[in-house]
């Protein structure tokens, strides 16, 4: 018996794959010289004719384009027509959906957290406690929250059959969609100490960079300057950007006309670089001034933090944040039905020294370093994110309302009105140590490797 010449069977095993492929009439490109959209349209044509199982082309064709974008760095993004209107919907400060808050119980189950007064849900009759079983007919028991809260998002004026379990009975609920704005300020409250030891300090939650975020930031600190606070503690913790235009325009805020908020750089042309300056005055340019930061202040949030950390309008307090200093431009690409969007990286931005800005081992920028760190661990930090959320809802409910609160203890359990929170309370203790904040702004002035790392 022949032993086998392995050179020999590979030989044969290749030519007998390229006779099948010319055979089944399959194109050998040689990928070398085959512009790429050429290669990827014959791709797919041999993956659409041949494939084991029916392909949806299309869908393919979408899920590789966005894969291919997100290769480039982890900001950029291709969306398909429907992941477009939900985006466009997410950073426009509204949505189309149905009004309701809802959380995830120990048992798995969907409950209606809080109804948004005035909202669809409010008006079809569903109430707080609710549990959502179903929508238009199919059950969402083994949804999780997000394929839910999806779900009940859509068109405009669309109608929907939500079946709910209310006191062990089980009923259908006919909603129609509508608008249902999101606020980016999410909390306004002012803290006084009891034995009167220090001056009111206010404290003002923004969550997202989005239209208007300006315009609601201002009018929440006139509010508590008018109610006699005579500090502010700005908290970005939680906030991962949104609009560039909102991060200058609020930076403006507290900086003096003709300071450098941000410069950004692009590859050529009007992107190649550009300075983002102060066009007059800001309204709050002489008012103390700390921001709350942390592993989730990204972007927009970091363009604030870094621009008055740098002018020396700001200190930091908390833990570094997440490091992210690119900006993306929105291209959309119409084809035959809705246009689609290309979420694309196309400059970075710089802040006008980068005193707390630390860097990795390649030199490039990464999170800002708080000038006051403080430690907490996860546990704590997921138990405050809960508390903020649950004081963002009654901001929601009374979008007027500012809480008066006493000056909050750091070793308390954590609670709705601020105790239990060790950022916020160092926060506000450095607020009533003027010489003591001054001394933090005018260490030196870079962020040293122990800090980095």
């Amino acid at each position: 018996m022949m032993t086998p010449d392995p050179m020999r069977s590979m030989t044969t095993a290749i030519v007998l794959g390229a006779v099948l492929a010319f055979l089944c009439g399959w194109p050998l490109p040689d990928p070398t010289t085959e512009p790429a959209e050429v290669l990827a349209a014959r791709v797919l044509r041999i993956v659409e004719e041949h494939y084991v199982e029916p392909v949806d082309g299309q869908e393919l064709l979408r899920s590789g384009i966005d894969r291919v974008i997100q290769s480039l760095d982890r900001n950029s993004r291709y969306f398909s027509p429907a992941e477009a209107r939900q985006f466009e919907q997410e950073t426009g400060g509204f949505l189309y959906g149905i009004g309701v808050i809802l959380r995830e119980s120990e048992q798995q189950t969907h409950l209606v957290e809080r109804v948004l007064p005035d909202g669809p849900a409010s008006s079809a009759g569903i109430l707080t406690g609710d549990q959502i079983i179903s929508v238009d007919g199919e059950s969402a028991l083994n949804w999780n929250l997000s394929r839910l809260s999806t779900q009940l998002r859509g068109e405009r004026d669309t109608m929907l059959d939500i079946g709910i379990s209310r006191n062990e009975q089980q009923l259908t609920v006919t909603v129609q969609r509508d608008e249902v704005r999101i606020p980016s300020v999410t909390e306004i409250a002012i803290f006084t100490a009891q034995d009167g030891s220090s001056a009111p300090t206010g404290l003002v939650r923004l969550q997202q960079f989005q239209p208007n975020s300006t315009s609601e930031l201002k009018k929440a600190i006139e509010a508590i300057i008018a109610d006699g606070a005579q500090g502010i503690v700005l908290d970005l913790r939680g906030n991962s950007g949104g609009l560039f235009t909102e991060a200058v325009s609020i930076s403006s805020l507290f900086l003096e006309a003709g300071l450098t908020v941000v410069k950004t750089r692009g590859r050529s042309g009007e992107k190649k670089e550009q300075v983002s300056s102060v066009s007059r005055p800001g309204p709050f340019r002489q008012i103390p001034l700390v921001i709350l930061i942390d592993g989730s202040s990204a972007s927009a949030s970091e363009i604030v933090a870094a621009s008055l950390r740098d002018h020396l309008r700001a200190a930091l307090v908390g833990s570094a944040s997440f490091g992210k200093w690119t900006a993306q431009d929105l291209i959309y690409i119409t084809n035959k039905s809705e246009p689609s969007l290309l979420k694309l990286t196309t400059q970075s931005f710089h802040p006008p020294e980068g005193i707390r800005v630390s860097r990795d081992e390649t030199g490039k920028a990464s999170g800002l370093i708080p000038d006051l760190a403080v430690a907490i661990s996860p546990e704590t930090a997921f138990q405050i994110a809960s508390a903020n959320r649950s004081r963002s809802f009654d901001r929601i409910e009374q979008p007027d309302s500012i809480a008066n609160l006493a000056t909050p203890d750091p070793q308390a359990t954590v609670d709705l009105l601020g105790n239990g929170d060790p950022v916020l309370s160092a926060a506000l203790q450095l607020l009533s140590q003027p010489e003591r904040l001054q001394t933090l702004l005018n260490q030196p002035s870079t962020v040293s490797k122990e800090e980095s790392r």
